[in-house]
């Protein structure tokens, strides 16, 4: 079961540094031909990457607790259901349900189990 919760740890980060790669569309024109300035484009980046920098703050900060982290992944997971609205069209949204919800769900209900184990 250790390694399962390192596999979790490891999928969390990469989560993370997914969510910071997709805020890099900030500096595209195509995207956001609104913003003019560098700064603009520099404060989209930074906002649109704050979650995925919260997840691997947290994760690390957190790293010897697997079971507050794992509680804290199954609340985020239930947070982000009710934001994206998955419940009203849930086959529109199957990618980001795939790519957000099931690493949380799955590492968060995975770190519960293998803490209570031993």
């Amino acid at each position: 079961m250790k390694l399962a919760t390192t596999i979790c740890r490891y999928l969390i980060y990469l989560l993370g540094a997914f969510i910071i790669l997709m805020a890099v569309d900030c500096f595209s024109t195509e995207s956001s031909p609104e913003l003019d300035t560098f700064w603009e484009q520099l404060a989209c980046f930074l906002i649109s990457s704050l979650p995925g920098v919260l997840l691997i703050v947290l994760n690390y900060l957190l790293r010897k607790k697997d079971v507050i982290l794992g509680i804290i992944l199954l609340v985020i997971a239930v947070g982000l259901f009710f934001l994206f609205k998955f419940y009203v069209d849930p086959l529109e949204k199957y990618l980001t349900i795939i790519t957000v919800m099931v690493p949380l769900l799955g590492s968060g209900t995975l770190l519960i189990i293998a803490r209570n184990r031993y």
